[in-house]
């Protein structure tokens, strides 16, 4: 490959230093004509006439033209053309692949990122340093250091000051996080992501060093000396000043240079040699050597032939080309790291070749999402138990009315309502119990929530104090009930706690005599000021509850009718999802060796009669909960034009017992009334709401058998292709330690010619040398090459192992891949099924005690620990659906990438495919192809067919090429 060559006018802007030193101009002096090669300074010489002074600004003239040359070029110039040549294999070899990458592989850092370098990468600043360690930066050892590390300055930070800036940020400064964005901050922010990218670089670094060992390369420089010698130093016994100039090179030959191999194994070397003596003062001579030799060394056995002297070349262009389809799947890797919490896979190596480490037993097979689909998770479980919450605050609330209620009617001191009393003090006692643990249990959650939120901006490359809110639609489908009709329980679990405490602060205030013709309990309360207060902050605790209503006539109510919509548009799509999930439940339960391998499921899961009628049912429930809440209005208005009568004109008997009484039935026992409809109602908008929208979630479809997949995998996987080429690598060294074993026996040409006399060009055969020879070593000693030889043989052996060993790994990992997601379909109908029961659970409690206090009787014994089972079994049901679909979703995802098939945006983003189409993957070529055009490669040599692998696909017979069908799934074909 042509190098550009390192030219010193064309080093960068600052020249070959970046601080050169001042040097002091010499006045110019005459020179006489003198022998010289340069051309330019052969014109500098004829410029002057004095001999003396001639000679001294020859060499002044020399030596600043040495100085000059030996400067280089600055190490800008370096960096850059190792970018280029880097950037340049690196296209080369994506080039080569197919299925190549869609964006270039570039090491740079973008402008945006924490890790970008603002500073010169060639003269960076120094960082802050220990103060004990920059001490023997200073002075070490008693000597003084270098004075310059600190020439471009101090920095006090290791990140971009400025990176934060480019963060998508909200006006309140948090940094609102979905998942595509997540991945996009993460590309640009990991240094894991960087770090893979930096050792792609450095394996295209190794190709360059490979290929220069077959370059033609250049070693040259020159030397000069003065050197003054006494009399005594001298036979002639007069001193002398010499003034020496030469060749001069630090390679193995000296001189001037070139070195050339060549893949037979042959070395030819070349090389000048030049030295002109001056004696500027004493005896006025002058002296010229020039010496012309060369050597060519061919080796016939030992260290001879191309596999021994291309392996290294050989290896590192195969290993760029597996590395760069390693970093094509890394970055398919490192979407689902971000997204799911998948582990990487297919890591660069630059030395040893890319892992191919995978994980057999299938991410996501043994449940749970990690990374940022379980932050949603986790997110929406908190929801989950926070709706939890507020239905037992609404129960406890209930429990709370039912048991002023009884006091209304059954003072404490009453042995006949004592028993009744206690009994509903014990219920709101266990309910109150069951919330406090709730609560805690949310305190833990949360405190979970965010050390998770911090671990996973590490993983972005994020540092953990930034503010963060996670929004993303992917789970909003399991929030069963919208956010803002969640809000409507709480905002009215507020309007009845206030009026629960009116209400006590009203009972507080009666007083209880027994009636001596019934002998029940009255109580009597006197009208004051005190009670008209009361009253008139009841009222101003009424009034947010007609706007309460209209907002949930007018906003709640019609979403939930699209909801209601949406279900009956995806009806269709359910009951085909169901007919293929009962066909593959029946395909399964009839094999003898399944996947599943599952008989006892109720086949009523795959009945879906009552859902043809759901959606009329859940129309003609929404139709009477809007009459219901339509005709909320006038109990609103009616009960506070009742409250304001009270506070006006006080009550219509001023009896205490009359008061009493008026105020229990038109007030107190009214609010209640009112206040506990309308939460039922509330409840019952929820649920048919939650109803809709569990009968609407549906899971992308998979149907994909194990055997048509590992087919699939085998043409698409890219380190399925690395595999094969790490066990060609390893059987290739056999025969490349076996040379080792041979005789050395070279051919070797060497020859020299020199110059006659002062002329450095006057090179004569007769001053010259040529020899032609053989050299040949025994092998008598080949011990280590011994070992080295069979050791090779055994690690082939295990490297076949390996390789099938590998196989069975991706074997088991599509099959529990397949099985979990065969096994989520069916589970997800069972959580379907016991979300809907749970929901019912409750409906059914609020009917139960609804019946009952139409009867006038009160709640059972039971009644609290039943309504805090059936919540806490609505919240179990609803995470495990939860579970069950993100489970899905992460399996679905692996499966994609495990099959080779995932794709990905230029921005890294996952293009998901729907539904997994087998017989469009099939069509696929993948890896199968090399990614080189045309029938020959750069060697014009026509490329060789290999032979078909084992192939696992659906038809029962294939064909070879000679046309002839061969029965059965699996046949091998074999090329001699």
């Amino acid at each position: 490959m042509p190098r550009e060559p390192c030219i010193t006018g064309q080093c960068g802007k600052g020249g070959p230093h970046r601080y050169p030193k001042r040097i002091k101009a010499l006045p110019a002096m005459p020179a006489a004509p003198i022998f010289l090669t340069n051309p330019i300074l052969r014109r500098l010489a004829t410029a002057v006439s004095n001999p003396a002074q001639k000679k001294l600004q020859f060499v002044i003239a020399l030596t600043a033209v040495t100085l000059v040359a030996a400067t280089g070029c600055h190490r800008q110039y370096y960096r850059k053309q190792a970018d280029c040549e880097a950037n340049m294999l690196l296209d080369e070899k994506s080039s080569h692949i197919s299925r190549p990458p869609d964006q270039a592989l570039r090491i740079d850092v973008d402008r945006r990122s924490r890790m970008f370098n603002p500073f010169d990468l060639d003269f960076q600043p120094m960082p802050l340093d220990d103060p004990s360690s920059y001490e023997y930066m200073q002075c070490v050892d008693g000597r003084r250091g270098y004075p310059m590390w600190e020439a471009a300055g101090v920095t006090n930070t290791a990140e971009s000051p400025d990176w934060w800036q480019f963060l998508p940020l909200d006006d309140d400064g948090v940094l609102v996080l979905n998942a595509e964005n997540a991945v996009r901050i993460a590309l640009l922010h990991s240094p894991e992501y960087q770090s893979e990218l930096e050792e792609l670089y450095l394996a295209a670094l190794d190709v360059s060093n490979e290929r220069f060992a077959f370059d033609t390369q250049f070693f040259g420089g020159a030397q000069t000396f003065l050197t003054a010698a006494g009399r005594s130093k001298r036979a002639d016994g007069q001193s002398s000043t010499r003034y020496e100039v030469g060749t001069f090179s630090k390679g193995e030959h000296g001189g001037l240079s070139l070195e050339r191999q060549f893949a037979t194994g042959a070395e030819l070397v070349v090389g000048v040699a030049n030295n002109i003596v001056w004696e500027l003062s004493g005896p006025d001579t002058q002296s010229v050597t020039t010496l012309l030799d060369f050597s060519l060394v061919q080796p016939l056995l030992r260290e001879a032939g191309r596999d021994k002297i291309l392996e290294g070349l050989t290896f590192s262009e195969r290993n760029l080309l597996a590395n760069v389809r390693a970093f094509e799947r890394y970055r398919r890797s490192f979407f689902l790291n971000i997204t799911t919490g998948r582990g990487f896979e297919s890591q660069v190596n630059a030395n040893g070749g890319p892992s191919i480490a995978i994980n057999g037993q299938g991410f996501g097979t043994n449940g749970g999402a990690q990374g940022y689909l379980g932050l949603l998770q986790s997110q929406l479980q908190i929801r989950n138990l926070q709706e939890n919450i507020a239905r037992q605050t609404e129960n406890l609330l209930i429990l709370e009315d039912t048991l002023i209620e009884t006091l209304t009617k059954l003072p404490e001191s009453q042995g006949s309502g004592a028993g009744q009393i206690l009994t509903d003090r014990l219920q709101v006692a266990q309910t109150r119990s069951s919330l406090l643990r709730s609560q805690t249990s949310l305190i833990t959650r949360q405190a979970t929530y965010e050390r998770s939120v911090d671990a996973f901006l590490r993983t972005l490359g994020l540092p953990p104090y930034i503010c963060v809110k996670l929004e993303d639609p992917v789970l909003q489908r399991f929030e069963l009930i919208d956010r803002e009709l969640l809000s409507r329980r709480e905002q009215l679990a507020d309007v009845r706690t206030k009026v629960g405490e009116f209400n006590v602060a009203m009972l507080d205030g009666a007083r209880y005599i027994v009636d001596e013709v019934t002998g029940l309990p009255e109580s009597e309360m006197e009208w004051n000021d005190s009670v008209a207060e009361t009253l008139q902050g009841m009222r101003e605790a009424l009034k947010p509850l007609e706007e309460f209503n209209k907002t949930l006539i007018d906003d709640d109510l019609p979403r939930v009718m699209k909801d209601i919509d949406r279900f009956t548009e995806l009806l269709e799509e359910r009951e085909s999802q169901n007919e293929n999930l009962k066909k593959t439940y029946e395909t399964e339960k009839d094999q003898i060796c399944s996947l599943l391998n599952t008989s006892d499921v109720d086949e009523t899961l795959f009945d879906l009669t009552e859902l043809t009628t759901l959606s009329d049912e859940l129309k003609d429930e929404y139709n009477k909960l809007d009459g219901r809440l339509n005709g909320y209005d006038k109990a609103i208005v009616k009960l506070e034009e009742t409250i304001d009568r009270f506070v006006k004109d006080g009550p219509k008997d001023k009896d205490p017992k009359n008061v009493s009484r008026e105020l229990r039935k038109e007030v107190i026992e009214a609010s209640q009334d009112l206040l506990g409809k309308l939460a039922d109602d509330v409840l019952s908008v929820q649920l048919i709401q939650a109803r809709a929208r569990s009968e609407s979630v549906l899971l992308p479809a998979v149907d994909i058998d194990p055997a048509t997949a590992l087919q699939i995998a085998r043409v698409n996987r890219r380190d399925w292709a690395n595999a094969r080429a790490q066990l060609v690598d390893q059987w290739r060294l056999i025969e490349v330690t076996a040379d080792d074993l041979e005789s050395t026996l070279d051919i070797s040409f060497n020859g020299d010619v020199a110059n006659v006399g002062d002329n450095p060009l006057d090179l004569r055969s007769s001053n010259g040398t040529l020899s032609v020879g053989i050299q040949w070593d025994t092998p008598i000693t080949r011990l280590l090459e011994r070992n080295n030889y069979r050791a090779t043989l055994i690690s082939f052996e295990q490297s076949k192992r390996d390789y099938y060993s590998f196989e069975d790994s991706i074997w088991q990992q599509l099959r529990a891949e397949i099985r979990q997601l065969q096994a989520n379909r069916l589970t997800f109908e069972l959580g379907r099924q016991a979300v809907q029961i749970a929901a019912s659970q409750i409906q059914l409690n609020a009917d139960i005690r609804i019946d009952k206090e139409a009867r006038g009787q009160s709640n059972g014994p039971t009644a609290a620990r039943d309504a805090i089972s059936a919540l806490n079994d609505l919240l179990d049901a609803q995470n495990s659906l939860l579970d069950i679909f993100v489970n899905y979703e992460v399996v679905r995802r692996t499966l994609d990438f495990d099959l080779g098939t995932m794709e990905l945006t230029p921005e890294g983003l996952w293009i998901d495919p729907g539904k997994i189409d087998p017989e469009y993957l099939l069509t696929l070529s993948g890896t199968s192809d090399s990614g080189m055009i045309g029938g020959c490669n750069n060697c014009c040599l026509p490329r060789r067919r290999q032979p078909r692998e084992p192939y696992f696909g659906l038809t029962p017979t294939a064909t070879v090429d000679s046309g002839t069908p061969v029965e059965g799934m699996i046949f091998e074909e074999v090329i001699q």
